[in-house]
């Protein structure tokens, strides 16, 4: 299985709550809040490291964090380098600043659709920490871009 910019696997960026369940089981923990709002989830059936967000009752995003074995479509996985990735998208990456941490942490996004703001969007966001590796990878909706989990 592994991780594009429309889901993970059986995961589809726009599928209801009920078709999570049906593919990966229910939360395997308590929901911070009701499921019309945003939540991030990891499902009982979900490999090692994956978490899915779901805003409004849809999934948005799902991410792929520590403890991971899977990889984007591109083949990169967590503990990866920035170079790799940035090997692998050539131009086609787009490096920003990381919100908490100094430079080399950086976040790496590429887009699969041109208007990233557009709930269409699709794209993939790496998350680049101190020690210049993939921290988490992150495939969906415009949400890819939250920093802190629903914000």
């Amino acid at each position: 299985l592994t991780l594009t910019a429309h889901g993970f696997g059986p995961v589809h960026v726009g599928m209801r709550m009920a078709e999570l369940e049906a593919a990966m089981g229910p939360p395997a923990h308590a929901l911070d809040n009701p499921i019309e709002q945003c939540n991030e989830l990891r499902p009982q059936r979900a490999p090692q490291g994956l978490f899915v967000m779901v805003e409004n009752g849809l999934v948005t995003r799902a991410t792929l964090g520590e403890g991971s074995t899977a990889v984007s479509e591109r083949g990169i996985k967590v503990g990866d380098t920035a170079a790799r990735v940035r090997e692998v998208y050539g131009s086609a990456i787009e490096a920003s600043g990381h919100k908490y941490e100094p430079a080399p942490a950086e976040y790496l996004t590429t887009w699969a659709t041109p208007d990233h703001s557009s709930p269409a969007a699709r794209g993939i966001k790496y998350e680049i920490g101190q020690d210049g590796t993939v921290r988490s990878i992150s495939g969906g909706g415009p949400s890819i871009q939250y920093v802190e989990g629903c914000s």
